[in-house]
């Protein structure tokens, strides 16, 4: 028993070693795969030179990479987002230095591998230091994917164009049906077939290492049935050809950047930006993988960082960057790879190959190198190019074929650029066709927090088809304004007797500045109509905006603001009852509580009982913003709003208050706490100069006790007050859900 921990950890030790020794001769393989895509056409003289920088690349990313990363067992390698584009950039420096040496386009061409490394691991580490690596996410997922489709594609056109004898000035079908360039590219398709369709159908973890292994095997074989020697072979293209005896790795960083035709990478440098954003995208969808795959959380700006120094330090050194490979790493796990152990392997693997002897190279398939770039382009066309078909709306699908579509004709920069505004007017135009509007209403059943009397709800009830309520939300442009614009003249046109049109603003979280001229518009067809135009909670970048382009002129006799929808409810309310001669229950001089007295009386069920009331109550005078009691204050008795109008108040964050409701002749404050002798749950204050009386408790209590036909009038009528606001709360609620 006390053998098993050390037997456990040398198996895992050799499940590591095992690990780390596939994956190394994997990655060395696919480095020379992407050299010969990118060292192909005017550059396949230094295919050697370039294989070594990328065998560079590899060995330092993964050692940079297994050190820091969240996960022990990561397997990092070169983008194959940046191999395409620096192979079309190879392309198009030949094409921009005609007249130049070879030597000289290729000090050119290795500048811009250092800058893009070294800017783009820049970019990285400000994403990830500055904590900003989320905001690729807004980037529209079907964009996403259409940049990694374009790549796939790219990755197919190279991996065709490192093909030799092909020339693609002249490019025919008929090439590709020469017996040299068939040999060439046929087995690489069924090699990139099996490495794509097998692994789907059979899992095993000796599955790929198996099926390059068996492909090389079965070419050999065929060269020892055709009686073909391995000049023959070299001299046909079959075979990677001659590997100089000394190292690959050549530090020309340093020269390159002194040397270097800048005017030429200077015009690369749009494309370069847009491979930075693919591969920031590229990184955080391998992290998120990963995190999926070992089923543990990661820091993901701190990913960025170590794939951002992970660049640089290649960079510094001549090559190209790279990140953590959710696939490899995968495959890693497979073999039983879960430690640091297996990137560190990879690294040596890399670094012996690009410093030592790499003269066995020689002997590699062309197929083998032809096949893996064309695997690697396959994968992401078939997933968004097929199976997005299935997962996307065809919208978004055709966002993603336009990005290709524009990529195979046009260019990489073009595709990108096209698929980016294709989709922000896609979004214009999906946003525009929301609801800007949550919630339309009338004052017939929208009423604000102001109780009012019987015959002031009649009133307003008749007569609130007036008054128009649209509570907005969501984000206000121009697309969702003019739809807005068309939705209040449409109403206006229906019904002739809007007098008050309503915008509520709590909702909204932004207002762009496009959207100034509907509301502008707007405010001529309110003075058209002869309508008022009030808005409410307005936040202070929308007032600005609306400021700004005079459609918020304070001023003028149909323009109105104010602070939150009640208010502005409770001005149309007392615009409309102005307009109707009302039972006058304002206290007179010489008889201050006669209004009072008769509202009592034809609510009280005995008249006679009120005055006996009055002289149990105490008079309090208030004077406008005096509070009659404070959140908090122990219940003392009940209180009868007399005359004028007081507001029931809740203290909020900052010092703010927010009005519950508002209070008028005949209402009762503090009827809950009568029963339940609780502490004052708001508070109080005086809107208007106000008279309240007082029924304190102990007066109560003495009344219930000496006159209880008094007290069963007080009763009644604090019920009717309570079941009178619960009914209208019901009703309002149901036409708000209604609607």
């Amino acid at each position: 028993m006390k053998n098993a921990p050390a037997k456990k950890h040398e198996n895992q030790l050799f499940l590591n070693l095992i690990s780390g020794g596939t994956m190394g001769t994997l990655t060395v393989i696919t480095s020379v795969s992407f050299g010969a895509v990118i060292f192909s056409g005017g550059f396949s003289e230094a295919l050697p030179w370039g294989i070594g920088v990328l065998l560079f690349s590899a060995a330092v990313i993964n050692t940079i990479a297994s050190s820091f990363s969240s996960y022990p067992g990561v397997v990092a390698t070169l983008s194959d987002n940046s191999i395409p584009v620096l192979s079309l950039i190879a392309r198009q420096i030949v094409e921009l230095m005609p007249n130049a040496t070879t030597e000289q386009k290729l000090l050119t061409l290795s500048a811009t591998i250092v800058l893009n490394s070294i800017v783009g691991g820049a970019i990285l580490m400000a994403l990830g230091k500055f904590r900003l690596g989320g905001l690729i996410r807004f980037i529209p997922y079907p964009v996403v994917g259409g940049f990694i489709a374009s790549t796939g594609l790219l990755l197919v056109q190279g991996a065709l164009q490192s093909l030799s004898d092909v020339d693609y000035d002249h490019l025919t079908v008929s090439v590709f049906l020469q017996p040299n360039v068939l040999l060439q590219w046929l087995p690489a398709v069924f090699f990139a077939l099996a490495m794509y369709v097998l692994p789907k159908s059979f899992q095993h973890f000796l599955l790929l290492p198996g099926i390059i292994v068996a492909s090389i095997a079965l070419f050999y074989a065929g060269l020892a049935l055709t009686g073909t020697t391995i000049q023959e072979a070299t001299t046909q293209q079959w075979l990677l050809g001659e590997m100089p005896s000394g190292a690959l790795f050549q530090f020309t960083a340093i020269p390159a950047v002194t040397h270097a035709d800048w005017t030429v990478i200077t015009q690369q440098l749009p494309t370069l930006a847009a491979l930075w954003l693919v591969e920031a995208i590229a990184l955080l969808l391998n992290a998120n993988g990963i995190e999926l795959l070992v089923k543990r959380d990661f820091d993901l700006n701190q990913e960025l960082k170590i794939a951002g120094a992970a660049s640089i330090a290649s960079g510094l050194g001549g090559g190209a960057g790279g990140f953590s490979s959710l696939n490899e790493t995968a495959l890693a796990i497979q073999l039983g790879g879960r430690s640091r152990l297996v990137g560190r392997m990879i690294a040596a693997l890399c670094f012996a190959i690009a410093f030592g002897s790499a003269e066995g190279l020689a002997y590699c398939p062309k197929f083998i190198l032809v096949g893996l770039p064309l695997l690697y382009g396959i994968e992401p066309l078939y997933e968004w190019i097929y199976q997005a078909w299935f997962r996307f709306s065809r919208s978004d699908y055709g966002i993603i074929l336009l990005i290709v579509a524009v990529t195979a004709t046009a260019g990489y920069l073009q595709g990108i650029a096209v698929g980016l505004m294709a989709a922000i007017v896609l979004f214009v135009i999906q946003y525009s066709q929301l609801a800007i509007t949550k919630r339309i209403s009338s004052g017939t059943y929208h009423h604000s927090n102001v109780l009012r009397t019987p015959e002031e709800m009649d009133i307003l009830e008749a007569k609130g088809q007036q008054i128009l309520v649209l509570e907005l939300q969501g984000l206000i442009f121009f697309g969702t304004a003019n739809k807005l614009l068309n939705q209040i003249r449409a109403h206006l046109d229906q019904n002739s007797q809007v007098r008050f049109v309503i915008l509520d603003f709590r909702l909204v979280s932004g207002l762009d500045a496009s959207a100034v001229l509907s509301f502008a518009k707007l405010g001529q067809l309110a003075t058209e109509k002869q309508v008022h135009l009030l808005f409410t909670q307005l936040s202070r970048e929308a007032k600005q905006w609306l400021s700004q382009g005079d459609c918020l002129d304070e001023t003028a006799p149909l323009c109105h603001r104010f602070d939150d929808l009640d208010r502005g409810l409770e001005w149309c309310e007392q615009q409309i009852l102005q307009a109707y001669p009302l039972i006058q229950l304002e206290p007179s001089s010489e008889y201050p509580d006669r209004a009072f007295r008769r509202y009592l009386k034809s609510a009280f069920l005995d008249p006679e009982q009120v005055d006996r009331l009055m002289l149990m109550l105490k008079t309090c005078v208030l004077q406008p913003g005096e509070y009659l009691f404070y959140q908090g204050d122990p219940f003392d008795g009940l209180y009868f709003v007399g005359s004028g109008q007081v507001s029931v108040v809740i203290d909020l964050d900052q010092k703010q208050t927010k009005r519950i409701r508002t209070y008028t002749i005949g209402n009762t404050i503090g009827e809950m706490g009568l029963y339940r002798q609780t502490v004052r749950m708001a508070s109080v204050v005086a809107d208007k100069p106000s008279v309240l009386y007082f029924l304190s408790s102990e007066a109560f209590e003495q009344i219930e006790s000496s006159n209880p036909l008094l007290a069963a009038n007080i009763h009644r009528f604090v019920v009717n007050l309570l079941a009178e606001r619960l009914e209208h709360r019901e009703q309002e609620l149901k036409n708000l859900l209604s609607n």
